[in-house]
């Protein structure tokens, strides 16, 4: 649970992409599921390629390239040592049946403009706070789920093409989560330079999980790339994702 929750938080704090740039992406996350991902990110149009120097260790492991064609709608993630990939659809991100489990209740969610918020990496950014919440039973068991995200996003860099990892019509299978996308893609102009994401779940009134990540991007270039960054190597074995391996849904 908490590795999947995990997941989300860096699917939530993910950065939108724009055409013909390079950048990195440094992302922490602490409390319930501790990480660090190092991250280099090239963008041309609806082509999305990233080399983790150090990923999240269960989607993508050290040394992983993930490549979209689609604004990152669709991913293919390989394993160069391995040679091996696998792809993932991000519209589809629950585990089956999940949603047949879930109900969700009291659900809200709220934007508020915080204004300037000072310059980043040389750019002038807007400060944007979205905060969402709902109450999800599985079962006999009560929790309250509550995300807030804060994003320094500047006008400077345009966010022209879909979001990576945070695409427009996209669904996480839960909808508290979905309308936080859909509120954020609503809300955020411009290019996001740093995002701060906390999920907090509480069952009887005590916090059971509750974690913090912080996305920041630097070393922002406009450098267009050649086709052939983007495209899957040849000799590549296509592998079960590591969501259906947990699942047991490989192959069907």
């Amino acid at each position: 649970m908490k590795s999947l929750l995990s997941s989300v938080v860096i699917v939530l704090a993910s950065i939108r992409a724009t055409a013909g740039l390079t950048y990195d992406i440094h992302t922490a996350t602490s409390g319930a599921q501790s990480s660090e991902q190092k991250i280099h990110a090239t963008v041309d149009g609806r082509n999305v390629r990233l080399d983790f120097e150090q990923g999240d260790g269960l989607v993508f492991r050290n040394g992983a390239i993930a490549i979209s064609r689609d604004g990152g709608n669709t991913l293919e993630v390989l394993d160069p040592e391995a040679k091996t990939y696998y792809e993932i659809d991000l519209g589809a991100v629950a585990p089956p049946g999940m949603m047949e489990l879930l109900k969700l209740s009291n659900e809200k969610v709220s934007v508020k403009d915080n204004g300037d918020g000072g310059v980043i990496e040389g750019y002038p950014t807007h400060r944007m706070m979205i905060t969402a919440g709902a109450d999800v039973a599985i079962g006999n068991m009560k929790t309250r789920l509550d995300v807030t995200m804060e994003s320094w996003s500047t006008p400077k860099i345009p966010a022209e093409s879909a979001a990576f990892l945070q695409h427009r019509g996209g669904s996480t299978g839960m909808p508290v989560l979905d309308k936080l996308i859909a509120a954020q893609n609503d809300s955020i102009k411009g290019f996001p330079l740093k995002q701060v994401t906390h999920v907090r779940m509480a069952s009887g009134g005590k916090t059971t999980i509750e974690m913090t990540s912080t996305t920041s991007v630097s070393n922002v270039k406009e450098k267009p790339a050649t086709a052939s960054t983007f495209a899957l190597p040849p000799g590549f074995r296509k592998v079960p994702n590591p969501i259906e391996r947990m699942m047991g849904t490989a192959g069907h």
